[in-house]
């Protein structure tokens, strides 16, 4: 995940190229669910089970992904503080003007200030990178489990 912020960055997708970046910034997320799935699945063949409790795989995702997410915001921090300082405030310059040539009101794009600046913070981010990568975490690796349980599926006996 954090090549790939690094990757976003020295591609200029959160510098200048905005409209691009807004959308490659999902790529975190789509690697920490690619990770928890090849995490479940090599857990449920290393434990040589043909199915694994959907509540322990939550708890390993879970638990994955606040560490994931622990190391991501302290990288996040870094980033926003010494490597690319600017790139909030960009942003938030990009995204004001694209609302006003939507044609938003001003009391809408004041409250998306307020809220980025706030997630763009300490504590917002803590709670965007910890907390929803551990709910995430959490709720995808339910889904995961049951799915690999599935396809691993015992052969039924038949006499």
């Amino acid at each position: 995940m954090i090549g790939w912020t690094l990757l976003e960055y020295a591609l200029g997708l959160h510098n200048t190229h905005f409209a691009l970046g807004r959308f490659t910034g999902w790529g975190a997320e789509v690697i920490l669910l690619v990770m928890l799935w090849r995490m479940l699945r090599v857990k449920v063949e290393r434990l040589n089970r043909y199915w694994m409790p959907a509540w322990e795989g939550m708890f390993y995702g879970m638990l994955a992904s606040f560490v994931a997410g622990l190391v991501f915001y302290t990288f996040l921090n870094v980033y926003v503080t010494f490597i690319n300082p600017e790139w909030p405030d960009l942003y938030l310059e990009w995204q004001v003007a694209q609302m006003r040539t939507a044609g938003d009101t001003e009391e809408t794009i004041r409250a998306f200030v307020r809220s980025f600046r706030w997630m763009s913070g300490p504590v917002g981010l803590a709670t965007l990178t910890i907390g929803l990568y551990s709910v995430l975490g959490a709720a995808f690796s339910a889904m995961l489990t049951l799915w690999l349980n599935l396809r691993r599926k015992e052969p039924a006996i038949t006499d």
